[in-house]
């Protein structure tokens, strides 16, 4: 999942979990619905996601299997509503027509969009004006495990990751972001002289532009830049692009690198770094893409010491404390089964799973009463996975965990801590950019 980078951290004690279980209220009682996607006995939902497609084969499998795999959990448990709970995958092949062709399968069939992964769903139109039974323009509610720009602002898109001030300001020539900033705080908390580069994921605009003000967020915190500091990567590019960078940290003797783009380009960047001899580095940086047994597989010894930022429990180490993490690791085949993908869209289901109790509270189960219901999720947990979260108000995570490879191992290391979150209200920073060119 990437996040864009005052509650205290708290420990999330096992014995708090009794009770807050994967049984949804509405398994205990039946609401009356009326709409698309539901009968008295089934709720239909879509997870649609990039899978098969030339350009990286299985992309968002994970997702899609995580969606699956929750409401195979949910229907053990006696179902949602009263109703089982039925999930129709989508491939949008990181293609723009199959995506919107999902988007309008999806409209007639589904009741919500859930674990949405899908890159090329720039046009929010079909998600806005979708018709319910009734045949009004309600849209479908929507809750992606991914997000693109035109997604995360709409009013009917809940992603925890969504920005209020960036999609206040977004058509601005100046526009604002809500920055994390809680891993450069901790790196510099063990380093007092950061300097170094910053490898930016530059594919497309939309992901360079939102990537870019945390960076800015660690160089305004005394990370100095290394030449221009931040230096454009294209995931296809070959491993002798990253030539010239590793170079320049090895002249200047940088103490820092921050992997933005691919976990596999971080993989190369540390692998290009020991063949250009560089030994100056002290933190390896990368998002939470990088979380992943594969990065440890294709990097071996290359990438220890590699640290990752997350805004959920660490699933690889501590999935048998929660018991949404362990339900959901049996249900994929193993704990070395999940990434940040999946975990990105495993949280988008409880997300929508709390929202539709809420609503079955209200005594009806639409999407109208979904979407009203949203509007009451101002600290929202994930079943204790993350850090209270104001979805409602479109407050980005501030609850972080950094992990770090060692001994060929992802292991926790901020807070040391097991099952608990750095909430330092100082997380997270607003960031103004000029994006008008």
């Amino acid at each position: 999942m990437r996040i864009a980078r005052a509650v205290p951290a708290a420990v999330l004690v096992v014995a708090t979990f009794i009770g807050v279980a994967l049984v949804p209220a509405g398994a205990q009682q039946k609401a009356k619905a009326n709409d698309v996607g539901i009968t008295d006995k089934e709720i239909r939902i879509a997870v649609i996601a990039d899978v098969d497609n030339p350009i990286v084969p299985g992309l968002f499998k994970a997702g899609a299997d995580a969606v699956k795999a929750w409401g195979a959990t949910i229907n053990k448990a006696g179902g949602l509503a009263g109703r089982k709970v039925v999930v129709d995958f989508i491939d949008s092949k990181l293609n723009a027509n199959e995506t919107r062709n999902a988007v309008i399968t999806a409209c007639t069939q589904d009741f919500a969009l859930v674990g949405t992964e899908a890159l090329s769903l720039n046009n929010i139109t079909d998600l806005e004006q979708c018709k319910d039974a009734q045949g009004k323009a309600t849209g479908i509610p929507e809750f992606p495990g991914i997000a693109s720009a035109a997604e995360k602002c709409s009013p009917i898109v809940f992603y925890v990751a969504s920005d209020a001030k960036y999609c206040a300001t977004k058509d601005q020539p100046e526009v604002t972001y809500t920055a994390q900033q809680g891993d450069y705080r901790y790196y510099l908390s063990q380093h007092k002289d950061l300097h170094g580069i910053w490898l930016t994921p530059a594919d497309s605009k939309p992901t360079k532009d939102a990537a870019e003000p945390s960076y800015i967020a660690g160089v305004n915190l005394g990370i100095k830049k290394d030449g221009e500091g931040f230096y454009d990567v294209f995931a296809r590019d070959p491993q002798s692009s990253l030539t010239p960078f590793m170079n320049l940290v090895k002249q200047d003797g940088s103490t820092f690198v921050y992997g933005g783009s691919s976990a596999s380009k971080m993989v190369q960047a540390r692998q290009e770094a020991n063949i250009q001899g560089v030994t100056s580095v002290k933190v390896w940086a990368c998002h939470v893409g990088c979380y992943d047994t594969a990065f440890l597989q294709t990097g071996g010894k290359d990438v220890e010491g590699t640290n990752s930022i997350l805004t959920t429990l660490p699933f690889y180490s501590e999935y048998k404390v929660n018991p949404s993490l362990t339900s959901f690791a049996k249900q994929a085949g193993g704990v070395d089964k999940l990434n940040s993908y999946g975990m990105s869209a495993w949280v988008a289901a409880l997300l929508f799973q709390d929202a539709a109790e809420k609503a079955v509270k209200g005594g009806t189960l639409t999407r109208q009463s979904l979407l009203a219901a949203m509007k009451g999720e101002h600290a929202f947990d994930a079943q204790k996975i993350m850090g209270p979260v104001d979805v409602a108000a479109r407050v980005p995570p501030k609850c972080i965990v950094i992990a770090q490879v060692k001994n060929g191992k992802w292991a926790r290391v901020h807070p040391t801590k097991p099952i608990t979150f750095d909430c330092s209200s100082k997380n997270l920073t607003d960031i103004t950019v000029n994006q008008g060119s």
